[in-house]
């Protein structure tokens, strides 16, 4: 057995019980989706939430799933806007179908902003 315990990601957005919940014991938060504005007010109560119970908030990885668009630039464009606004980590979502061809044009995109 791990110890301490693996790492734990809650995922998810819901203010009372989920963001709560991250905020006692996950050392990774998902946002699970919704526009940037949504992330900020989302990650303003996990931050209150942290207060609550004395933890900081920096030892909780924030990470935000991207959709990808269609448009390597403009999805990049917008885990830039979730980077801006305190995500550490996107997880972008290519939804089916999709070929591999388009994995190289994504990640060209995206290395740019590193």
């Amino acid at each position: 057995m791990q110890r301490p315990h693996p790492p734990l990601c809650i995922g998810g957005s819901g203010e009372k019980r989920t963001l709560r919940t991250a905020a006692r014991f996950a050392q990774h938060w998902n946002f699970d989706s919704g526009t940037v504005g949504q992330f900020i007010r989302a990650r303003d109560v996990l931050h209150q939430h942290c207060a609550d119970v004395r933890r900081d908030p920096a030892e909780i990885l924030l990470s935000s799933r991207v959709r990808f668009s269609g448009d390597p630039a403009a999805t990049a464009a917008t885990a830039a806007e979730f980077g801006e606004a305190g995500a550490e980590l996107a997880i972008v979502y290519l939804p089916p179908p999709y070929t591999p061809a388009v994995l190289e044009p994504l990640a060209t995109a995206l290395g740019r902003l590193a």
